[in-house]
């Protein structure tokens, strides 16, 4: 049973590698050993899992059924794992987890280090990216996210609460002056964000006790908060950032928030995760750690 256990992890790898030769390098093998695993699978299964050639590697029918029970067969086993564990006050197996880039990169990393140090057995893998995510599709254990999925199967805990904030550098309101009102914005250089063909330059302002939306007229526009955070650093313009990205960036004034009174952006912080009628002792505790760290603060700051 144990051999054919490890079998399916190895199948489960290699396909999400889509290669064998990528699957190879992940697992710290060779191709040849991972070819023979996959034929002697192949042989004691009786069915073609993956046509591979020189230039195609394509899952088959069967391959593709084996691959989604493989996947819920592990995922039970890590859950019970981690759970018969968690008695013995340690956790094995796998956490996965996602994030927005900015987050990802700047405070969440340190975060998960710090708790894998304190369950060294877990393996912990964290995905960040500036386009969306999805729970399911990227085969998460938990995804932060601003927005909470309207779904019966996904539970959402909140973590904590912000909000984003329009922020340049000093030298650039030194140049171009510091917006007053709101409608300044329209003769400043503004950085937005686009999310597929979208471009976010609707910003909402809360101006005689009401709130508006400001349509900017965008100067750089990019699809990575990444490059978006390093304009605005670098003095291109103003732009909306989340307040945990750049906390150390206002008390170092490297960055300045720009109409602080008329800022109406508030936003929470969600953990979102699968419903299962066996809760994963590992996302708990992950949950709870970082439920730990950011007690009291409005960001994820060590």
């Amino acid at each position: 049973m144990a051999d054919n256990i490890n079998d399916f992890r190895v199948f489960v790898d290699i396909v999400d590698a889509g290669s064998l030769s990528k699957a190879a390098v992940k697992l710290n093998s060779s191709t040849p050993a991972l070819s023979r695993r996959l034929a002697a699978l192949e042989q004691r299964l009786g069915v073609r899992l993956i046509e591979r050639h020189a230039r195609r590697f394509q899952v088959t029918e069967a391959g593709t059924a084996l691959y989604q029970r493989a996947q819920d067969i592990l995922t039970e086993i890590d859950n019970a794992e981690a759970e018969v564990a968690s008695h013995g006050k340690h956790l094995t197996g796998r956490l996965r987890i996602g994030a927005m880039l900015q987050l990802g990169r700047h405070r969440l990393a340190p975060e998960v280090a710090l708790f894998a140090r304190r369950y060294p057995e877990l393996r912990v893998e964290v995905t960040v990216s500036d386009d969306p995510m999805d729970l399911m599709e990227d085969e998460l254990d938990i995804l932060f996210q601003v927005e909470v999925p309207d779904k019966p199967d996904i539970i959402a805990r909140k973590l904590t609460e912000s909000r984003l904030l329009l922020c340049a550098s000093p030298e650039y309101l030194d140049r171009h002056g510091r917006p007053q009102v709101p409608d300044d914005l329209l003769q400043h250089h503004c950085l937005c964000l686009q999310r597929g063909r979208r471009v976010l330059n609707s910003w909402r302002m809360r101006e005689n006790g009401a709130t508006r939306e400001v349509e900017v007229r965008p100067r750089l526009v990019c699809n990575s908060g990444e490059v978006l955070y390093n304009w605005i650093l670098d003095g291109y313009g103003i732009g909306l950032q989340f307040q945990w990205d750049i906390e150390q960036d206002l008390s170092s004034q490297r960055l300045e928030e720009c109409l602080p009174e008329h800022s109406d952006w508030p936003f929470s912080l969600h953990a979102i995760y699968a419903y299962s009628p066996y809760p994963s002792p590992k996302v708990k505790a992950f949950l709870d750690f970082m439920e730990e760290r950011t007690a009291g603060t409005a960001d994820l700051s060590p």
